[in-house]
């Protein structure tokens, strides 16, 4: 039962590198359906959208092995407790994720308020 909770605490992290790592290698095309960082913002304008995905890859990228590294740490030096805290890691990781996205929006705004 420990290896399925290891690898449910472990799935935010691997997401936020994977998609860090391709959004850094080849972000979306501009107004992109699929897996993006679009808000209101980032659709009306090209540098905009440009900006929040590489801004986003490299924050993503960085969280997700910090994070992913801290929770597999924790949970391997807690593993007689693991059932009393590995939801308050889940919680933690989607809190990072959270003031992540509140970080690229506050920056967008503050670059391209301007731009209506």
């Amino acid at each position: 039962m420990y290896t399925l909770y290891f690898i449910v605490v472990m799935l935010a992290p691997a997401a936020m590198l994977i998609v860090g790592l391709m959004w850094k290698i080849s972000p979306p095309p501009y107004q992109s359906k699929g897996l993006a960082y679009s808000t209101e913002l980032t659709r009306k304008d090209p540098d905009a959208w440009a900006m929040a995905h590489r801004h986003c890859a490299r924050l993503w990228t960085r969280i997700g092995m910090i994070s992913g590294a801290v929770s597999a740490a924790l949970m391997i030096q807690f593993k007689e407790h693991y059932v009393s805290f590995w939801l308050w890691l889940i919680v933690g990781q989607m809190v990072l994720f959270c003031v992540s996205v509140f970080m690229i929006d506050l920056l967008l705004k503050n670059m391209f308020s301007d731009h209506k």
